[in-house]
């Protein structure tokens, strides 16, 4: 019996070691609005990684919708937009890169490559004087 009681308190200790090591998220959506032009970036934070969604619209029907991933590097996001491009049947992957400034991220700008299959931006090249997304509520 004892066997068993020694098993049941190693379980229970690796159960509450791997909860306390859960990350902590945090959900946070940004807009850009500039007339009939819209950016909306919904984005889900942790201390090395971030996942969310974009979508881009615009006049005439214009839309693009996608999902961004990458890694977090100090006030900078870096990663790719996986999106399907305005009447695009095929979805495609792009480079993304945000500075946060305050509590808005500039989407950036710049030469971007792929290179077996990972988007990446030419660091020479980055420029943050893009669309400024604001915090939403």
């Amino acid at each position: 019996m004892s066997r068993y009681k020694s098993l049941l308190l190693l379980l229970s200790i690796i159960s509450v070691s791997c909860n306390q090591k859960e990350k902590k998220q945090q959900h946070e959506t940004y807009v850009y609005n500039n007339g009939r032009d819209t950016i909306s970036v919904a984005l889900f934070l942790t201390d090395k990684t971030f996942e969310g969604s974009y979508r881009e619209n615009g006049p005439g029907g214009f839309k693009v919708t996608g999902d961004i991933s990458g890694e977090v590097k100090g006030d900078t996001l870096l990663g790719s937009l996986y999106y399907t491009p305005y009447k695009g049947r095929d979805k495609r992957r792009k480079a993304i890169a945000l500075l946060k400034k305050n509590n808005d991220y500039i989407i950036g700008k710049g030469n971007s490559y792929i290179y077996m299959g990972v988007p990446y931006f030419d660091a020479e090249t980055v420029t943050f004087k893009g669309q400024v997304l604001k915090a939403s509520e």
